[in-house]
């Protein structure tokens, strides 16, 4: 197998010096560069598989270094090295196509050789499968100008009906006029348990079906885990989050989503959820954690309301409820 080749672009020749020696001893051919505009040189003439690029660059932002990069290679994989923690910086740098986020300090630099194997691994993946995305495109542009397809795609996303277990109802309402496709789900687990979800893509467009239909396979086989007795994942919010958040970043979907997910139990009326994304404003809420698919190494939390009176949630058009009904003294 031949060597990958890695290009490093970062301004502290000592930290540079340091990621060469230990890369070189690991198999790889690195070359490396000073400067933002010295690292768009090094990689037009030599074309590597993986670049390393800092944030703080003396002349061109890191950032706008990555964005010019993959407007020449879109497939470029790209991790950035940096001393900024600040979430917009990771927030940002993924957006623009950044496949990894590596802090400095880092605390081993074996974390640097498992990123970039992952990387390339990856890349081969797409890559071997880069003529069937095609095909996939184009089925989904049909999907798109097929309003009766759409439609039917559309309402798997919603609920059929109302559910009530015990003493709660569940209910999902519509507004006719909004084409915002959102995922809402409630889904009866057994022992009173609940499963409640509300999801959207951070841009609101049509072409967003796709992405949350995506979203909502990579929730079943958790589920067919939980009810076989396998794996517990699915009522446990914040795993719940950490798994589909891995998964997203590990595939094709390139959509960032805001989402609430979590397990009522209708016989003590305890609820426990995540959240993910600011664009939805459950009531009850808490702060939410980053929007999912952004960074695979995003962390989420579980919260916990011992007694649940009434849940509402809202995105664009639609309207999750949940409300248990007076006990009659």
């Amino acid at each position: 197998m031949s060597k990958a080749h890695v290009a490093v672009i970062e301004d502290d020749l000592v930290f540079q010096s340091m990621l060469k020696e230990y890369l070189c001893q690991h198999g790889y051919d690195v070359r490396c560069a000073g400067a933002g505009q010295q690292g768009l040189e090094l990689c037009e003439q030599h074309c590597p598989d993986v670049v390393l690029c800092d944030l703080n660059l003396p002349d061109i932002n890191g950032l706008e270094v990555i964005e010019k990069l993959l407007k020449v290679c879109a497939h470029l994989p790209i991790i950035v090295i940096s001393a900024s923690e600040k979430m917009s910086d990771i927030r940002e740098a993924v957006r623009l196509g950044a496949w990894d986020y590596l802090v400095k300090p880092l605390q081993s630099l074996d974390v640097l050789d498992s990123a970039i194997g992952h990387c390339l691994e990856r890349h081969e993946l797409e890559a071997s499968y880069l003529h069937d995305i095609w095909e996939l495109d184009a089925h989904i542009n049909v999907i798109y100008q097929d309003d009766m397809i759409a439609g039917k795609l559309t309402e798997e996303l919603l609920p059929k009906s109302p559910l009530r277990v015990g003493a709660y109802n569940f209910e999902c309402m519509t507004d006719p006029a909004d084409t915002t496709p959102t995922w809402v789900d409630y889904r009866s687990l057994g022992n009173g348990k609940v499963l409640v979800v509300m999801a959207a893509a951070q841009n609101a467009t049509e072409q967003n079906l796709v992405p949350l239909l995506v979203l909502k396979t990579l929730v079943d086989p958790v589920i067919r885990q939980y009810l076989s007795g396998m794996d517990n994942t699915l009522v446990l919010p914040g795993s719940l989050l950490e798994h589909l958040n891995i998964e997203l970043c590990h595939s094709q979907v390139r959509t960032a989503f805001d989402i609430l997910a979590g397990v009522l139990d209708t016989e003590t009326g305890q609820w426990q959820w995540a959240q993910a994304g600011d664009k939805l404003e459950p009531s009850p809420s808490a702060k939410p954690d980053l929007a999912l698919g952004i960074w695979k190494h995003a962390n989420y939390r579980t919260h916990q309301l011992e007694s649940l009176h009434r849940l509402h949630c809202r995105s664009y058009g639609k309207e999750l409820i949940v409300s248990a009904e007076p006990q009659i003294a």
